[in-house]
Formats: structure tokens, C-alpha cells, sequence
């Protein structure tokens, strides 16, 4: 795999670029703000290559003219992940301002690291407890979202323009599971209980996406510890919540099989296993008008698991991810990845990749939804793939979580 090198530079990217490479001019009161945090290390693994992401700025260029647009502006942070980077294995967060190349880093230990406003909550590994890290470099408790005494699961979503977040608690004994539902502000402001769920025999209640204009929530009755061997997120009883009237309904179709699924756009797009098994059909249903129509499953050999499905922002593609393992957890595993490509106004899918040899899942798509962003779960780094012709590019050492801001 080639790293991307851009053949036209902007006069905005190489004012970037020659910001990014002034990098060290820190000071010592930015030293004393971020104690615990490790600033501009050039030689880490989490750094390098993150100039290309700069130079390339595929998810982000349209924020970083808005906010040279608007005095006072908030600043603008790329944000990346490196893991088992830092001191004794920890992970480090890197932080870089947008507009000026300059970077923080912070060490964590943690797993499940998700974007919110103007930072990263996360949930820490030693400590079992939900926390938060800033782009000063700065890590502390979250100040709402934490696990009770007999907690023994915490879930989190926050909405697409982190304007709420709803995060559950699940505790109990495993045969006898009580999901506790809540939704607030960003901030913390207007908590309200939205859902009481259970007991349930092994089954907790999950928070999946939120519709539109965030009046319905959609969560999924999850089997309670499953997911954290499956290679994508499965789902398997996809119901919406009505938030201001508390009324609950399975989406159409389920409960359905423990298969992939996505929802964006009014669409739900849901995986089911083939009834020849050759592959997963693809169910697209509309639910606005409870419209639906299957795409006929892929024919791709021993390839068993399936997840991962991004909508693209527009509603007119979507992609998801195809893998097949073998000598599965033995020191023989192998595993290959194929991402298909989803026309959603044609209803038609084809293979988009060649087989990878890792598992992978699509992260986003750019902006003009002409290439699709992805990371892995089982290594560092950032890739692109080109619709037009397929072209596979590493764009960053690290793993690149987003923008925050």
C-alpha cells in the first residue's frame, strides 16, 4: 500500500504545512496546561503520517473555511488514535488544530473513544469509569455518565450534531438483566429517564442511532456480551423509542437475524443471511413510507460475517464490509476483507475492493461522497478508497477518529 501524496496543494494547505512544520513552538505555559500530556512527538507511531491527513484534509475542508470565515471562532481539531503508543502501552490521543498544524497529546487507557462536541469521552480500562479527554490535553471523570454499584455495562450515542446524548445502564445478574435508558444535553442539562427495560435473560437494551430531528430514538435489544467477539456490530431486535411519549415499536422485519445493520436518511439498511446461504441480502427499507425492497446477497465465498454499514449523507450510496476468516483463533488466522458498494437509487451492489488481509470497517465518506474513509479495529492507521476506480491509500499512520469543534 503507496501513501497518498496529493499532486495540488492549496495556498490554505501549505499555510498548513508550514504550520505543521513550526510545530515545536510550544511554550512553557502550554507545558505547565497540559501536565500528564505529552506534546509534539514527532517520532511516535501516533503521529506519524498525520501530515498527509493534514494535506489532504478529506472530511474537513469545508469547517476550516467556515471558521477563517467567522471571527472568534471555536477551534477546529482533527483528533487521532494511537494504540499501546505511550508509556507502558498507553494510548495516545492527538489532538491538531486545524488552522495551525499545532498539536497535544494525551495518554489514556481506554477503549469505545467517541467524539462529543469539543471532546472524546471514552471508558477507562483500569479504572471502569467513563471519562473525558479535551484538546488541552486535560482527562477527568465524565461529570454525569457513570456506572452505579451493580452496573454492569455502560452504552453511550450522542447525535450527530452533539446536541444530546443518551447513554444506558445495565445491571443485574445475566439472567436477569435491567437497562436503565437516559437522555440529555451535551452538557448534562435536562436529564430525563427515557426507558426502564428488563429484567430480560441476557439481553440489554442498546442505543443505536437517532432519527433526524431527534425525536425517536432507535436502540436494539442486544444479547449481552456477544458483541464483544463479533468482528463488526451485529444487531439483533431493532426498535424505535418515542421520546416524548415513551411508546416502543419493533422497526419492520424484526427481530431478525444477529446481522449488520445501518440508519440514516429515513433508510434502515439491514443484513440477513441468504436462505441459500451464499452470502447476506440486503433489506432497504424506507421508513418514512414502510417501503422496502432486497438486494440479492453477493456471491463471495466462505465470506460469514458482515457489518459495518455507512449511509452516505446524501442517501444516494452506502458501503459496508464483507470478511472471511479462517483457523479462526488459532496462530494460522487469516482473514480477508471485501467492501461492497451500495447504489441506493439503481438498488444495486457490487464489490468494491479486492480482498484485504485485515479486518477493516468504513469510517465515513468525504464530503463530495466520492471516497470512503476507513480504519480497523485490529492495527493503527487510515485508509481511502476511491469509488472511480478503487484505489486503496494509506493517508495516516494513526487512527483518525474525527473533528472536533
Amino acid at each position: 500500500m503507496r501513501s497518498y501524496q496529493p499532486s495540488v496543494v492549496s495556498n490554505q494547505q501549505k499555510t498548513m504545512t508550514k504550520s505543521v512544520s513550526q510545530r515545536r513552538r510550544g511554550t512553557e505555559k502550554q507545558r505547565e496546561k497540559t501536565k500528564n500530556v505529552t506534546q509534539r512527538h514527532k517520532d511516535t507511531k501516533a503521529q506519524r503520517g498525520v501530515l498527509f491527513f493534514l494535506l489532504l484534509a478529506l472530511l474537513a475542508a469545508w469547517r476550516l473555511n467556515a471558521v477563517s470565515a467567522q471571527e472568534g471562532a471555536s477551534t477546529v481539531w482533527q483528533v487521532f488514535l494511537g494504540r499501546d503508543v505511550g508509556v507502558n502501552g498507553a494510548d495516545q490521543l492527538t489532538f491538531i488544530d486545524m488552522l495551525t498544524g499545532d498539536e497535544i497529546v494525551a495518554e489514556v487507557n481506554g477503549e469505545r473513544y467517541t467524539l462529543a462536541g469539543d471532546q472524546v469521552i471514552y471508558l477507562d480500562r483500569p479504572d471502569k469509569r467513563i471519562k473525558v479527554a479535551r484538546p488541552d490535553g486535560t482527562v477527568v471523570d465524565h461529570p454525569f455518565i457513570q456506572p452505579g454499584g451493580d452496573t454492569r455495562r455502560v452504552d453511550w450515542l450522542v447525535a450527530p450534531d452533539s446536541s444530546l446524548i443518551a447513554w444506558t445502564l445495565t445491571g443485574g445478574t445475566a439472567d436477569a438483566l435491567t437497562t436503565m435508558t437516559t437522555l440529555a444535553n451535551l452538557d448534562g442539562t435536562n436529564p430525563r429517564q427515557v426507558l426502564l427495560d428488563g429484567p430480560r435473560n441476557a439481553i440489554r437494551a442498546l442505543p443505536v442511532a437517532f432519527n433526524p430531528d431527534k425525536t425517536i430514538l432507535y436502540m436494539d435489544f442486544q444479547p449481552d456480551g456477544v458483541g464483544d467477539f463479533t468482528p463488526f456490530p451485529q444487531f439483533a431486535g431493532l426498535f424505535s423509542l418515542d421520546l416524548a411519549t415513551g411508546t416502543q415499536a419493533y422497526l419492520p422485519g424484526e427481530p431478525g437475524c444477529f446481522c449488520g445493520a445501518a440508519l440514516g436518511d429515513g433508510l434502515l439498511l439491514r443484513l440477513a443471511v441468504a436462505a441459500d446461504l451464499s452470502g447476506f441480502d440486503l433489506r432497504v427499507v424506507n421508513l418514512g413510507g414502510q417501503v422496502e425492497e432486497t438486494l440479492p446477497a453477493i456471491a463471495l465465498v466462505n465470506f460469514t460475517q458482515a457489518g459495518d454499514l455507512v449511509i452516505a449523507p446524501d442517501g444516494s450510496k452506502a458501503v459496508y464490509a464483507v470478511a472471511q476468516i479462517r483457523d479462526f483463533g488459532t496462530p494460522d488466522q487469516s482473514v480477508r476483507t471485501v467492501f461492497v458498494l451500495v447504489d441506493l437509487s439503481t438498488m444495486t451492489q457490487t464489490p468494491l475492493t479486492d480482498p484485504i488481509t485485515t479486518f477493516v470497517e468504513p469510517l465515513a465518506w468525504t464530503e463530495d461522497n466520492t471516497a470512503i474513509i476507513f480504519t480497523s479495529r485490529q492495527r493503527d492507521g487510515t485508509w481511502k478508497i476511491n469509488l472511480s476506480d478503487g484505489q486503496l491509500d494509506k493517508v495516516a499512520e494513526a487512527t483518525y477518529l474525527g473533528v472536533l469543534g
